[in-house]
């Protein structure tokens, strides 16, 4: 499995079957999450050269109609990769409004370790 779908897996249950991979379709349920990967790069080097770890940074918007909604959805984010097995940590958090669709973003960026 890769590291997006063991991701996708791991944050699943925040939001049940409202998490989408890039972007949310138009009719998506509120609240929902999204998420991407940022960047992935390799971390460690053998002395022949191999990879044997890489770091991958995800974005994960957590999208909601009130602000309180997008809090809560991206404290429960938080709380569950927390307790993965894999060695991550949150990098950024900011609060984000869209005046278009006048949704609530608390935008996570989240480094994952993962061989």
């Amino acid at each position: 499995m890769n590291i997006q779908k063991e991701f996708e897996n791991r944050i699943k249950p925040c939001a049940g079957d409202r998490v989408y991979p890039n972007v949310a379709p138009a009719e998506a349920e509120k609240p929902y999450l999204t998420y991407f990967r940022l960047s992935a790069v390799p971390a460690t080097l053998d002395m022949d050269g191999s990879v044997n770890l890489f770091n991958t940074v995800f974005q994960v918007d957590a999208c909601a109609e009130t602000y309180d909604e997008a809090v809560t959805l991206a404290e429960s984010v938080r709380t569950t990769v927390d307790g993965w097995e894999r060695e991550n940590r949150i990098r950024q958090e900011k609060d984000l409004f869209e005046v278009e669709t006048g949704l609530h973003h608390v935008v996570l960026e989240i480094s994952v370790w993962h061989p």
